[in-house]
């Protein structure tokens, strides 16, 4: 997807510190961090704070929407005590560093309280990662000095806090659909190799009485692209064994719990080229008999799809690619028992006959296993002309079979996509949605590597990832879409950086199971999407106009999808948290009013 993304629009860019000015929402009177040391760890330079620290391990409640430098002292009040609201059903993350003058022991960390919540809750230590200031597609150019961002949310319970750095923590509760309605109280605890408690911070979780649903049933539809072939090259395991789909459980359930609804599935080799680090090997093998007639093996395909139903991912499935990049075709030629290579056109008639005889085969198939209705065929960023020439042919051999693209907006295509998603800042019209919405289409946007900001690389502020959701929502979207999950680097535990592309562009997730910030960040911008829809509807049932009109006015603000030195993605997106969870204007958000709000 990145590299033939081709859009012109003006890319707003705003200094990453401009987030620094406003802090989390949902946190209770967080002090504010000195804008002047948010990005200290660019440069690796001796910082002389250390020195006029004790010799003990501090610790502190933090924000979430602004990286920390490993090598600088966090600005940070020592703040021990804060306060996380959320809905039954929901997750909410917070961020807590520690820090300290001199090397500690081996630490873990422990979560005790309430025992209604606290077996709910965990606290993870975050790891740096290197990432770099280039922003853009193509070939990543040299000359851009690499950085350390807190991004990788580890697994491991024990670790060093070492001297003179800054050791991040996250802690997230799984609020449970039963929780009494409140506040409940829970300890952080960090422990030394003795068992003796070094440090405590207190969180004290503000349950709403309100209940999200399960996220197998969100309406928001969240399509991260899958790479199962990463995961196996970095396992050292044969791809489909045993080995691998165990492998895969654990990132097919995060998507799950994301709120992810669709299966990638490729059914000819590499419809991308040359922009993953992994190659796309088919789930359908294609043979062509000595006969010149075409057959086709569904083994792999039917076993990837039944496990990405028993993970949780089963509403779409999105076959690529009728149209690759290169349009080049592997098969089997049965006479050699070789791979072959058809070189076509949409416009040839072999082209016609190959995916005639595939898309009977494929939708009898389909049919079969009772998987036809949610199937179809996938298409990245391919021009009008190709587009019509696959839909046409499609619709021949197959008529009604779904399609779906990921590309620019072309209306004569509007009432044509089951699955139409459009680059970010594009726009559908609202006679388009209307049209969409009465057939219950997918209608999608997403962002890739031509998106300065905002977006969910490396390099972009933690609170662009929640800003996202919010945005599509605000324009008629219904679901947001990334071209890669789990595309993982050579050293993917380390370094973000790729070949190609923004840096963290490749992926959001690490090995091992490994979370990230920006991803638990999606996470609260989808969640915080069925809170609108949730509280729309009941507003509008209800005759609660006022609400409606506050509510509507918040999701407002994040429409022009453009961030600015008084709109920060921080900003909108903790001002919303407080509609949505119905906390008053009381600690400085009243400063940020949306369209329509007088000040008080």
């Amino acid at each position: 997807m990145p590299d033939l993304h081709h859009r012109n629009r003006r890319i707003v860019v705003c200094s990453l510190l401009l987030s620094l000015l406003f802090w989390s929402g949902i946190h209770a009177q967080l002090p504010a961090p000195d804008p002047d040391h948010a990005f200290s760890g660019l440069v690796s330079v001796p910082d002389p704070s250390w020195d006029r620290l004790g010799h003990q391990l501090y610790a502190g409640w933090a924000s979430k929407d602004i990286p920390y430098a490993r090598t600088a002292v966090p600005q940070v009040r020592i703040q021990s005590d804060t306060v996380v609201y959320g809905w039954k059903g929901e997750r909410v993350g917070m961020e807590a560093v520690l820090y300290s003058r001199e090397s500690t022991e081996p630490l873990t960390l422990r979560v005790r309280g309430d025992q209604s919540i606290a077996p709910h809750a965990s606290a993870r230590f975050v790891n740096y990662v290197l990432t770099d200031s280039f922003r853009g597609c193509g070939k990543h150019p040299s000359g851009y000095p690499p950085y350390e961002v807190n991004d990788m949310i580890d697994v491991e319970a024990s670790q060093v806090v070492g001297a003179k750095t800054t050791h991040p923590v996250w802690v997230s509760v799984e609020i449970p659909r039963e929780a009494r309605a409140g506040k409940h109280s829970l300890r952080i605890e960090v422990v030394d190799p003795q068992g003796a408690v070094v440090q405590t911070l207190r969180l004290h979780v503000g349950v709403v009485d309100r209940l999200l649903p399960d996220p197998s049933a969100y309406q928001f539809q969240l399509n991260f692209w899958m790479q199962p072939y990463a995961v196996s090259r970095y396992e050292g395991v044969k791809n489909w064994s045993p080995a691998h789909f165990e492998a895969l459980r654990p990132y097919m359930k995060m998507l799950a719990r994301a709120g992810q609804k669709v299966a990638t599935a490729i059914l000819f080799y590499e419809p991308w080229g040359e922009q993953s680090n992994d190659k796309f090997e088919p789930m359908v093998q294609t043979i062509l008999r000595e006969d010149s007639t075409w057959t086709f093996d569904y083994t792999i395909f039917d076993r990837w799809i039944t496990f990405l139903d028993s993970c949780g991912i089963k509403k779409q499935i999105n076959c690529f690619s009728m149209v690759p990049w290169d349009m080049t075709f592997r098969y089997v030629d049965a006479k050699t028992g070789q791979y072959a290579y058809l070189k076509t056109t949409t416009g040839r008639a072999d082209y016609r006959r190959l995916w005639t005889a595939f898309l009977k085969d494929f939708a009898t198939h389909l049919r079969e296993k009772g998987w036809f209705e949610k199937t179809c065929i996938a298409m990245d960023e391919r021009g009008l002309s190709a587009m019509n020439d696959a839909y046409r042919i499609s619709q021949e051999a197959v008529p009604g079979i779904k399609m779906a693209l990921a590309g620019n907006y072309h209306a004569s295509l509007v009432d044509k996509l089951y699955d139409y998603c459009v680059a970010y800042g594009q726009r559908f019209t609202p006679e388009d949605l209307a049209l969409r919405r009465s057939r219950g289409w997918v209608t999608t946007t997403y962002t890739a590597c031509p998106d300065s900001m905002p977006n969910v690389c490396s390099n972009n502020m933690p609170s662009e990832c929640a800003y996202l959701p919010i945005y599509c929502i605000a324009n008629g979207f219904n679901g947001f879409l990334r071209w890669a999950w789990m595309n993982w680097t050579d050293d993917p535990m380390h370094d973000t950086r790729f070949r190609m592309f923004t840096p963290g562009d490749t992926y959001m997730v690490y090995p091992g199971g490994r979370s990230s910030i920006r991803f638990e960040r999606i996470i609260e911008g989808v969640e915080a999407v069925e809170k609108c829809r949730i509280l729309r509807a009941e507003y509008a049932s209800s005759h609660q106009t006022e609400a409606l009109r506050r509510l509507d006015a918040a999701i407002q603000l994040f429409q022009s999808g453009k961030l600015a030195n008084d709109k920060t993605s921080a900003q909108l997106v903790n001002y919303l948290q407080r509609v949505l969870n119905g906390l008053p204007d009381d600690t400085g958000l009243s400063l940020f009013k949306p369209v329509g709000e007088a000040s008080k």
